[in-house]
């Protein structure tokens, strides 16, 4: 059932995520946006290292910081590889300290994969957005994805009756699954009517891809807190953390970068 003083929560956050993503993805100078999505990188990498941390592991935190917080600027420095290459480099110097021998595979592993997964996945979305009608782009993927999410929601806490990866997300329903696939599925179609210049075949196979990965994600993020013994990667109200709102797209925006650049043969 639907607790309606947390989803009162949950709307009321959602709009103010909305609103401002509605002005970064649109109306901001290039600057802003990239300054938006920092944000989200360095919020989602303190809470993924705070999880890492509540296993009693030791994180390289502000190694892990800083180079996650170079990767969205790529946009004006292109070179995510050189710069995952000289976070690698750094953290074995870091580690070759005496005291930090005993830690250094699984420090140096749980950093890296918080860079990959958080930081690099959601920094294409800057990179997105400087292509040719980036910002639509943008919209369409953050659109598609998330309503994909609320409908999950909804129709789960509704109508969900069958369960499934119940060790990995207890609430999760093949119900809400299939409601998610199918509305990300059928505004993926819909957006022919803004994203004109795209073939509807192609909407039609990137709204059954993004409906698969968007799902993926969300469970990804839940195996992460299943193992962690947390029920929310942060305390925004109704919403739990930033990595709860954005663990749909981390997988889908790469996906929809290469996408747009190999298939559609956009540029910067």
């Amino acid at each position: 059932m639907i607790d309606f003083r947390q989803l009162g929560k949950r709307l009321s956050w959602s709009a103010v995520f909305i609103g401002a993503a509605i002005y970064a993805i649109f109306w901001s100078p290039a600057w802003i946006f990239t300054l938006f999505t920092e944000v989200f990188v360095i919020l989602g990498l303190l809470e993924y290292f705070r999880m890492a941390e509540q296993k009693g592991f030791f994180i390289n935190r502000y190694l892990g910081l800083f180079f996650g917080a170079l990767l969205p600027l790529q946009r004006y420095f292109p070179g995510e590889a050189v710069i995952l290459t000289v976070a690698v480099l750094c953290l074995f110097i870091f580690n070759f300290h005496r005291r930090m021998k005993d830690n250094a595979i699984v420090s140096s592993a749980l950093t890296l994969f918080g860079l990959v997964y958080v930081a690099w996945f959601f920094s294409f979305l800057t990179k997105i957005r400087a292509l040719d009608h980036g910002p639509l782009w943008v919209f369409y993927l953050i659109l598609i994805v998330k309503a994909g999410d609320a409908a999950a929601y909804f129709v789960g806490k509704s109508y969900g009756k069958h369960k499934y990866i119940v060790h990995v997300s207890p609430n999760k329903s093949v119900e809400g699954a299939v409601a998610g696939f199918s509305f990300t599925f059928l505004l993926s179609l819909l957006s022919k009517t803004y994203l004109t210049h795209v073939p509807i075949l192609d909407l039609a196979i990137l709204g059954a891809l993004f409906g698969i990965l968007g799902q993926l994600g969300d469970l990804a993020e839940s195996l992460l807190k299943r193992d962690a013994g947390v029920k929310d990667s942060g305390n925004i109200p109704g919403l739990g953390g930033i990595l709860d709102v954005i663990d749909s797209l981390l997988l889908t925006i790469p996906v929809a970068y290469y996408y747009l650049t190999t298939i559609q043969g956009l540029s910067w």
